[in-house]
């Protein structure tokens, strides 16, 4: 059914992204797609392009990206390996598929309408890791996580996307993101972890942008948050692409979310380049999608992101008018003046009189007749 939806022949559809089997990379993958995903025309970001195409440098911490995806021509930066070397490879493939989500470029081909949310934005990877899911040492990953981050900073970095998860807090993540934050660099990471009960870093440290990961039918069935999310944004039956070869894979995790928020963050700034980070952050919470729920929402933060309104919202920032004070005395009522009542009743003692006057003679001859009878 998705492969319908997606106008893929079953026979051919994408690859799904999984784990690689164990000394194995993720293989190539060689079919296009020639219908745009749901979550690509949720997002609509093309119509925000008019006014920017998101010309910065995004860091994405996580497996490393392929400067050699096609799709990734020119998007990638040399970045850095953590133990040594640059990280535009990528073994694992979730690295190359957040920055696709990004930053990929439109195809030469008419026919296949898939592009990143902000086309113009260079990538600077950080590769923590060539597996994620056999990472069991989560004291360690934050500290890579936090190098991760500072490296992709002193790379240039105005956005960081997170895609791995730690669950402990450290000290060295809490200067990382204060690192991030003194030289106004906006992070975003996951605010979903895969056991209940866990917490989420460095979604959980403030001044991170937390996001929660919504589907086609919306928020996902039965979350689980290790961190308050702020946002949320697709992270289901996502297309994008391969460390390898010309066409896209369809992958799914909590995890994807971050790509759309940090692709809507690399419009904004391009666009807005003196709004500092924390401004960045509240624009894109005050224009995304809102919940009819009161704000924020405990599944979906403040709503899913929307790239256009991002860009283009004018926000209010005049103070409020302070309004005029009413003048609610109620005036003393005038001494009354006595000449009118008076003038009244000497008019109608006046008439009676001349009445009685007049009426006399009538009155004393119909007396006599009575008399007289």
């Amino acid at each position: 059914m998705l492969a319908a939806v997606l106008g893929i022949a079953a026979t051919t559809a994408p690859t799904t992204a999984l784990a690689q089997p164990i000394g194995q990379c993720t293989p190539p993958s060689e079919t296009p797609v020639t219908t745009a995903s749901w979550a690509q025309q949720r997002m609509a970001a093309d119509r925000a392009w008019p006014l920017t195409r998101g010309d910065v440098i995004v860091g994405v911490v996580d497996t490393g990206v392929s400067a050699t995806a096609p799709a990734l021509s020119g998007a990638v930066l040399p970045g850095t390996d953590l133990q040594g070397g640059p990280g535009n490879g990528d073994c694992f493939g979730r690295g190359t598929f957040l920055a696709s989500l990004i930053a990929a470029r439109p195809s030469s081909d008419p026919h296949v309408p898939f592009t990143g949310v902000a086309p113009e934005a260079k990538i600077f990877p950080v590769r923590v890791s060539d597996d994620p899911p056999k990472i069991q040492d989560h004291a360690g990953l934050a500290n890579s996580i936090a190098k991760g981050i500072k490296a992709a900073v002193d790379g240039g970095a105005r956005v960081v996307a997170v895609g791995l998860v730690a669950t402990l807090d450290m000290p060295d993540l809490r200067a990382a993101i204060a690192y991030a934050s003194e030289r106004d660099v906006l992070v975003i990471a996951p605010a979903a972890v895969p056991k209940k009960g866990q917490l989420a870093f460095p979604a959980r440290i403030p001044g991170v942008l937390a996001v929660a990961p919504v589907g086609p039918e919306g928020p996902v069935q039965s979350p689980t948050y290790g961190a308050d999310p702020a946002i949320a944004a697709p992270a289901q039956q996502l297309v994008g692409v391969a460390p390898q070869g010309a066409g896209h894979r369809l992958s799914s995790g909590n995890e994807l979310a971050v790509a759309y928020v940090a692709g809507a963050a690399a419009l904004v700034r391009a666009y807005h380049p003196a709004l500092p980070a924390p401004e960045v952050a509240a624009r894109l919470l005050n224009a995304a999608d809102h919940p009819s729920t009161p704000l924020p929402n405990k599944v979906i933060g403040y709503g899913v992101v929307d790239p256009f309104a991002a860009v283009t919202t004018i926000p209010n920032t005049d103070p409020p008018a302070t309004p005029v004070p009413e003048d609610l005395a109620v005036p003393k009522p005038a001494v009354p003046d006595p000449a009118p009542a008076a003038r009244a009743l000497w008019l109608a003692g006046s008439i009676t009189a001349a009445a009685l006057l007049l009426a006399g003679p009538v009155i004393a001859a119909a007396a006599r007749r009575r008399r007289e009878n």
